[in-house]
């Protein structure tokens, strides 16, 4: 596969990527993702459709392939509970073709988080523990709701098991401390991995590359 490289900023509840992309193998993950061409056309398949466009605007849970191209482009990266997808596609659509006047076009596009008091105390709980196992029962005894009927909240507020929940909030964690420390194994414990290959494993899945290929080719920027 063709390597990435490029530079990341990490901002509330979405990440900005400016990089050339390199093929990815076909994933899917929790988060909308907007790919703007700087020049011409980004091209990815998108449930088993290629598409060729400017801006391509693929929504939470699609399962989608980047196609390398040596021009680098914007990828961003943003939470469905905080983003609708089409009103930020719109917005990064309208913006300059500039990191930081895609990123204000971004923030301005967040929305207050709606969700049930008891969701959100999770997301609280599993934040502060992603270094630690979190069991999903305890979770659930925290909010005084059984296993089965946090699940069934966790699915109709983020579409998410909780199992999912919290490898995604450990991927998150993990992507920023692996390019701020530059090290697989330090992101690892950081957010609760047994080792830096099952951290790697986890973000083949969700997002095409291995986790030292995004080690080696970005760099995180402030």
């Amino acid at each position: 596969m063709s390597p990435w490289t490029g530079t990341l900023r990490i901002h509330e509840e979405f990440a900005l990527a400016w990089a050339a992309p390199g093929d990815t193998a076909p994933h899917r993950h929790y988060c909308h993702q907007i790919v703007r061409a700087a020049h011409g056309v980004a091209t990815a398949t998108i449930d088993g459709e290629l598409l060729r466009e400017p801006v391509l605007a693929i929504a939470s849970q699609r399962e989608h392939r980047l196609q390398a191209d040596e021009r680098p482009c914007f990828l961003l990266f943003a939470e469905p509970s905080s983003f609708q997808l089409q009103a930020l596609a719109d917005a990064i659509t309208a913006a300059p073709a500039q990191a930081d006047a895609i990123a204000l076009a971004a923030a301005r596009c967040r929305r207050p988080q709606t969700l049930d008091p008891r969701v959100a105390h999770c997301l609280q709980r599993i934040d502060g523990l992603l270094a630690d196992k979190i069991p999903a029962a305890s979770l659930a005894a925290g909010v005084r709701l059984s296993l089965s009927q946090l699940e069934r909240l966790c699915g109709a507020q983020l579409n998410l098991s909780v199992r999912r929940l919290v490898l995604w909030r450990r991927l998150r964690l993990a992507a920023a401390e692996a390019l701020r420390e530059r090290s697989l194994t330090v992101a690892a414990h950081a957010a609760g991995f047994a080792d830096s290959a099952h951290l790697s494993r986890a973000f083949r899945r969700f997002f095409g590359v291995r986790g030292s290929d995004l080690v080696r080719a970005m760099r995180l920027q402030s």
